[in-house]
């Protein structure tokens, strides 16, 4: 019997630790699982140690020019061409099937300050055009897909929302099973606040380090850190900045963290803060419920709509003096730092399976690919 053929772009595969590549992993690995119907052809550019490779029914590397791996893949039949991400790159030209694709948010056209004109041109020209051609997209939050149809004139019936889950290694610990990293030299009892981003302007860094500045100014007496986790964040702009501020001695640059390591972060932590400018969905925000932190987080565009009311959400993610009073509020009031333990915790139950999400998107394909039952 001969399967519809599905071919997926999977070059995000190859870093399956970054947000969009464990993403796509996440999704592919229980959609293989729940597949009887379909055959898969994963479609990159070099060979990748991800063991995924190897439960695909075929796997074709293509070179970077869009021309040329367009050229190639018309030697091959797919009913259906996935692409992740939807770029200038993606030959979608290069099948008379169906077309998809997965767009996780819009954040360059959320914050345009932060980008280059050539980036800006490409976000909001090529992709708005290139999402009109496919006949089916998936996106990770309500908020996403009522853009696209309002701003990308994409028709609604032709967008999916597969909500991203949060792995089982985020949970609960029992107080004597949090051992905090030792690079981090934090003693056992050492309060400290939580952050966890690769360096972004959009994840807005120096409203962080400033509201922590002036937490910090009225409640000396906590002895409290702030620990940020994350790439790139060790850098000449962030150092100069934590010197003027003063606070150099009280923030703990911890690079990039490992998923063990930020389980026991987001386990000891006081609370977890987010204060991002532009999200599609905010997967650190359920990772620290999951955990019992209680989170801090921004009212920009997805957020609200993932975290519900299990997080204090900020009126204004560029007031510094707003974030560092919520600091002040969470870290002195026991009850509500209860009340948010428990809500969250509650909440991140509602994101404990990929399955949901891989079953909608394998019914697109299905659909799409002409399966009937």
């Amino acid at each position: 019997m001969n399967h519809p053929t599905i071919g997926v772009f999977s070059k995000q595969l190859d870093n399956w630790t970054s947000g969009s590549g464990h993403h796509l992993h996440e999704m592919m690995k229980h959609i293989l699982e729940l597949n009887t119907k379909l055959r898969f052809v994963f479609i990159h550019y070099e060979a990748s140690d991800n063991p995924i490779y190897k439960q695909v029914d075929e796997e074709i590397l293509i070179p970077r020019n869009p021309l040329r791996a367009a050229a190639i893949l018309r030697r091959h039949h797919f009913d259906v061409l996935h692409f992740t991400p939807l770029t200038i790159f993606a030959p979608i030209w290069a099948t008379s099937g169906k077309k998809t694709a997965t767009i996780h948010g819009v954040e360059q056209l959320l914050v345009p300050q932060f980008y280059g004109h050539a980036e800006m041109l490409h976000e909001r020209i090529l992709v708005p055009y290139y999402a009109r051609k496919m006949d089916h997209i998936i996106t990770v939050s309500q908020t996403s897909k009522n853009y696209f149809v309002e701003h990308f004139r994409v028709r609604p019936e032709r967008v999916s929302v597969c909500y991203n889950a949060v792995n089982s290694a985020y949970r609960l610990l029992p107080e004597d099973g949090r051992l905090l990293p030792k690079r981090l030299l934090l003693g056992p009892e050492e309060p400290f606040i939580f952050h966890l981003s690769r360096f972004s302007e959009r994840k807005n860094p120096w409203i962080l380090l400033r509201a922590f500045a002036e937490f910090i100014k009225k409640r000396a007496d906590t002895g409290i850190k702030l620990v940020i986790g994350g790439g790139q964040w060790e850098n000449e702009r962030v150092r100069a900045e934590l010197q003027r501020l003063n606070i150099e001695n009280r923030v703990v640059l911890a690079g990039f963290v490992t998923e063990e390591e930020a389980v026991q972060l987001y386990n000891s932590a006081k609370l977890f803060v987010f204060p991002s400018l532009a999200e599609g969905f905010g997967m650190p925000n359920i990772e620290a419920m999951a955990c019992g932190c209680p989170v801090i987080t921004s009212p920009i565009f997805a957020i609200p709509e993932i975290v519900g009311d299990a997080a204090l959400v900020m009126k204004d993610p560029q007031d510094f003096h707003e974030l560092a009073n919520l600091f002040e509020q969470l870290v002195s009031d026991t009850t509500q730092r209860r009340e948010l333990i428990r809500r969250g915790l509650q909440h991140a139950e509602s994101f404990k399976s990929w399955v949901p999400s891989a079953r909608k998107m394998l019914d697109v394909w299905e659909k799409l690919a002409g399966v009937t039952e």
